[in-house]
C-alpha cells in the first residue's frame, strides 16, 4: 500500500513528536520538581501553618490564630530589624551594582580581559563568609586593627573608631564588607551581558567621536537595563537572607543596631524558642520578597513596552 504524505499528516506527526518531547522533558525534570516541592514548598506552607500556633518547638502546639502576627506588628524590635534591613539594602545593592558594572566595563574595554583580573575580582565572592567576616572583624578591631593603625600612622587618629561597637558606624562597616564580598558576582553578570552587545555598535560610536564616558552613558548603561532589573531582584532577595556575616561580626549588636530580619528570625526561633512567632516573621519576610519581585517585574515589563 502506497503512503500518501499530505500537509495535514505531516503536521499531525510533528504535533505528536512535540507532545512526546514535552512529556520526556517533564519526566526528566520530575526528580527536581519533587525535590523542590518537598524541601521548598513544603517548608513555606509549614511555616504558614505553624505561624498560627504558640509553640516552642517541643511539646504540643496551642492554636492562637493571628496572635503571632498581632504581637509581631506591636514588637519594636521587629520594626528596628526591618528598618535596619531596608537601610542595609539601600546601602549595599546600589554600591555592589555600581562597582560590578565599573569593573566589568574596565575589563571589557580598558584592561585586557584576561583570566587573572576576573579571578582576582571574583575571588572574594567565593571565599567562605566566615573567613571574610573574621578577617574584617580583625581589621576593624579598635586597638590593634589594621584600619585604625593606618589612620593613626597618617595622622588621622581623630577618625579612628570602635567600628563594630559604635551604633553610628557598625551597620556601615558591615555594609562595606558585604559590598567587597559581592561586587565580583555583579561584575561577572555584567561582563557576560557586555559580551552580548554587538561590537559594531562600539566601533560606530568611535567613528562618530564618542569617548568612553559617552559610550557608557548612551550604549552600555541603557542596553543593560534587563541586567539591572535582574540584579536588583537577585540582590534584594540575597541581602534579605544575609545572616552569617552579621552574626560573625556583631551578632546584631550593639543594641540591635545591626539586627536584620534574618538575625531577628534566628534569635526568636532558636535562642528564645518562639517557633510559632518566628514562623510569622518568615511569612512576612516571604511576602516582602514576593511583593518586591512582582513590583520590579511589572516595572520592567512596562519599560520594555
Amino acid at each position: 500500500m502506497e503512503l500518501v504524505y499530505t500537509q495535514e499528516n505531516v503536521e499531525t506527526v510533528r504535533s505528536r513528536k512535540k507532545k512526546r518531547g514535552r512529556f520526556a522533558g517533564l519526566f526528566f525534570a520530575l526528580p527536581l520538581l519533587i525535590f523542590v516541592s518537598v524541601f521548598t514548598f513544603f517548608g513555606i506552607f509549614y511555616n504558614v501553618y505553624i505561624s498560627f500556633f504558640e509553640w516552642s518547638g517541643i511539646g504540643s502546639k496551642v492554636f492562637i490564630g493571628f496572635g503571632n502576627y498581632v504581637n509581631l506588628l506591636q514588637d519594636p524590635n521587629f520594626y528596628q530589624a526591618l528598618g535596619n534591613t531596608l537601610i542595609f539594602l539601600v546601602m549595599t545593592i546600589p554600591l555592589s551594582m555600581a562597582f560590578g558594572l565599573l569593573l566589568a566595563t574596565l575589563l571589557n574595554g580598558v584592561w585586557a580581559a584576561d583570566s587573572l583580573f576576573k579571578s582576582i575580582f571574583f575571588l572574594p565572592h567565593i571565599i567562605a563568609v566566615v573567613t571574610i567576616g573574621t578577617t574584617f572583624a580583625g581589621i576593624y578591631e579598635p586597638n590593634f586593627g589594621l584600619l585604625n593603625t593606618i589612620l593613626r600612622y597618617i595622622g588621622l587618629e581623630s577618625f579612628a573608631h570602635s567600628w563594630l561597637s559604635e551604633p553610628a558606624t557598625a551597620l556601615n562597616a558591615i555594609a562595606v564588607v558585604y559590598v567587597f564580598a559581592n561586587s565580583g558576582f555583579y561584575m561577572l553578570i555584567y561582563y557576560t551581558s557586555l559580551l552580548n552587545i554587538d561590537q559594531e555598535i562600539f566601533d560606530a560610536s568611535k567613528i562618530d567621536g564618542a569617548g568612553v564616558l559617552k559610550q557608557f552613558r548612551y550604549i552600555i548603561f541603557p542596553m543593560l537595563s534587563g541586567t539591572h532589573i535582574t540584579l536588583l531582584i537577585l540582590g534584594i532577595i540575597h541581602a534579605l537572607k544575609v545572616f552569617d556575616l552579621i552574626w560573625i561580626m556583631t551578632e546584631g549588636g550593639p543594641g540591635g543596631e545591626t539586627e536584620l530580619i534574618s538575625t531577628f528570625l534566628f534569635r526568636e526561633s532558636l535562642l528564645k524558642y518562639k517557633v510559632g512567632y518566628s514562623g510569622a516573621v518568615s511569612v512576612i519576610l516571604l511576602l516582602i520578597a514576593f511583593g518586591y519581585t512582582a513590583f520590579q517585574l511589572r516595572v520592567y515589563n512596562r519599560i520594555r513596552r
